[in-house]
């Protein structure tokens, strides 16, 4: 490993997360939320100058059958946050430092799922090879009394809000039990949404949000004394984020997922978050019908998912993708990136999404 000055490698998790709650940064930038990845190890890039401060957490992941190894954003979002005033030059000045690194510990490519709250994209870009504006995401503001935010939904919205409360649809805290429903409820989603390989997460990742590590929140909705709905929402320094989602398919027509998200919201403004995140859709388009309803809640909002990447050895890329597709050529016809990590049972319609 190079001998790193004013930089450093973080790993220690009392460490890792003094340097979140200093510089206010968002829950997935948490060392308990790398943690939850099965996979690789959290890793924290950190270089503080006279100009200002790049925080920069990934997992470095072993490549199978490879003495290589590539990096990455887990599933959510995060990438390099510069604190302060950068210059170009200085960007590229430190970049240069990290491939240096990178290229010790024969890491051969990056992988980065931008904020889109943090909007650390303008800088990043110049950190990255190349970046991509994937999709629209949903953002609401919270500053407004929670009477006008509810009000500033659809139409429909609202009225399927109160057909779920005249239903006797409730909403209430989840206990540690539930979440082995939730985990249930969600696998039923996934199936009928037919989801790729990625979106399965494993009994452990749920068991883990019990353990009070990260601060996050599953709501469940009932009706008839029966959980028929859930949303995990995940809690930082200023925004809320709505993390995962999951509904009984057969109780759909009495809306849980609509009280879901509005007392999502309400508890969001509770806290004192000043926005609550809900993502995008499962593809690009404007019309996806998930983007369509997490629309539905705020039609203005604007915020936006990017995504960058980078090979850091063409060379040993080449040749990892070449034994990967002699094994999958089906992956030929994918944008994924990397090449070598493209999901074999389903390509995603958003082709250049990584894994």
């Amino acid at each position: 490993m190079m001998s790193l000055s004013d930089e450093r490698l973080i790993h220690d998790p009392t460490e890792w997360d003094a340097l979140v709650s200093q510089y206010r940064l968002d829950c997935y930038y948490e060392h308990a939320y790398f943690a939850l990845e099965e996979v690789g190890i959290p890793e924290m890039f950190f270089c503080p100058t006279e100009f200002g401060t790049l925080i920069y957490p990934y997992l470095k992941r072993p490549i199978d059958g490879t003495p290589y190894h590539d990096i990455t954003t887990p599933y959510g979002y995060g990438g390099p946050v510069f604190v302060g005033l950068w210059s170009l030059d200085q960007i590229r000045e430190v970049r240069q430092h990290f491939l240096e690194y990178c290229q010790t510990e024969q890491i051969i490519t990056e992988t980065i799922r931008f904020h889109p709250l943090l909007q650390n994209v303008e800088l990043g870009q110049y950190w990255c090879r190349s970046t991509k504006e994937l999709q629209r995401t949903v953002t609401i503001e919270l500053t407004d009394t929670f009477e006008t935010i509810e009000g500033g939904c659809s139409k429909m919205t609202r009225r399927n809000i109160r057909k779920a409360r005249k239903e006797g649809v409730t909403v209430r805290d989840a206990s540690e039990a539930d979440y082995e429903t939730f985990e249930r409820l969600y696998r039923l989603t996934m199936d009928k949404h037919d989801a790729a390989p990625r979106y399965y997460f494993s009994h452990t990742y749920f068991e883990q949000f019990t353990r009070g590590e990260l601060d996050a929140e599953l709501l469940v909705a009932e009706r008839g004394g029966n959980i028929i709905g859930g949303c995990l929402v995940l809690y930082g320094d200023r925004f809320a984020h709505y993390h995962l989602g999951a509904s009984d398919p057969e109780q759909l027509q009495v809306r849980p997922n609509h009280l879901l998200f509005a007392e999502m919201i309400r508890r969001a403004k509770q806290k004192g978050m000043v926005a609550i995140h809900l993502g995008g859709g499962t593809t690009p388009d404007e019309t996806d019908s998930l983007l369509v309803y997490k629309s539905s809640f705020n039609e203005g909002s604007r915020t936006f998912f990017s995504i960058g990447s980078s090979v850091l050895d063409d060379i040993a890329y080449e040749q990892v993708n070449r034994s990967f597709l002699k094994n999958n050529p089906s992956a030929a016809a994918s944008n994924w990136f990397p090449t070598y990590r493209t999901p074999i049972r389903h390509l995603s319609q958003r082709g250049e999404e990584t894994s």
